[in-house]
């Protein structure tokens, strides 16, 4: 082989390397704004709130479905409202399984479900919040999706998703046998005033914000409440993603409970206010 032909090959094979290196160089500027993206958020913490009481069977399960979670900075805030069964000795065992870093634990005399989510806000370091029932489940993509929309849309301090609810007509008390269905409902301030557009699962808001806080005062409809108070500035953004699987089954729920009629006059009266 002469060296004309070596030189030309070399010549060539340096071309193709250099075309393999301008390759290279475009996928890596394409793919910048997803690793930024990437980079930036998986270092933003968010604080699920879970509050329980006498769900010992259900609380390693609703704990499971935030594992699960595709968004990895997440902290589970488990506030245990005086429970009498085994409920400690689960938290004993997920807080050995998950470590302090990712489940811290409170303990508080029986005081109803919105004292208890005091509680967690009150040692909630997330920069996000969420919140999860002892007896439904997040999905996977929830977490995700709430940090993507807060750094899409600055201006938004709270947001709410769609929630699947396994039988609306036990929800309803008519019964029991309907079909899961989803829903998601549009913001309309009046139309909130009146009932309740989101549940708890899938209502998410920033951090520190003054008006996150739950009135101890009422035994249900803490979230409807909660909901009104931190929209009667600016609306929220009603988020098209799936937040919450919704449970019906369990026979101690707090929906349409004793105080049903008392607690709604309430809230829609302080709504008014």
């Amino acid at each position: 082989m002469n060296y004309l032909v070596v030189a030309l090959r070399w010549r060539l094979g340096l071309d193709e390397l250099n075309a393999r290196i301008t390759a290279l160089e475009q996928q890596v500027v394409s793919l910048a704004p997803t690793a930024s993206t990437s980079a930036v958020t998986s270092w933003i913490e968010q604080a699920v709130i879970l509050a329980t009481h006498n769900r010992s069977r259900l609380l390693s399960r609703a704990v499971e479905s935030v594992k699960a979670q595709d968004y990895p900075n997440w902290e589970i805030v488990l506030v245990d409202d005086g429970s009498t069964d085994d409920t400690p000795n689960v938290i004993r065992q997920l807080k050995n399984e998950l470590g302090e870093e990712r489940l811290k634990s409170l303990r508080i005399v029986p005081s109803g479900v919105c004292a208890a989510r005091n509680h967690g806000l009150s040692a909630a370091r997330g920069e996000y919040i969420a919140y999860l029932d002892d007896d439904n489940m997040m999905n996977k993509l929830w977490l995700k999706a709430v940090v993507w929309a807060f750094l899409q849309r600055p201006d938004v301090d709270v947001l709410y998703g769609g929630i699947i609810v396994d039988d609306l007509l036990r929800v309803t008390r008519q019964g029991c046998g309907a079909l899961p269905a989803y829903y998601l409902y549009p913001f309309d301030r009046q139309q909130l005033i009146q009932d309740n557009l989101a549940d708890i699962g899938v209502i998410a808001h920033r951090g520190g914000l003054p008006e996150a806080h739950f009135d101890e005062s009422l035994r249900e409809m803490g979230d409807w409440d909660l909901l009104l108070r931190l929209t009667r500035s600016k609306p929220p953004l009603p988020l098209p993603v799936l937040a919450c699987f919704y449970s019906t089954q369990e026979p101690d729920r707090l929906t349409a409970g004793p105080t049903f009629d008392a607690d709604a006059a309430r809230v829609r009266e302080k709504a008014k206010t």
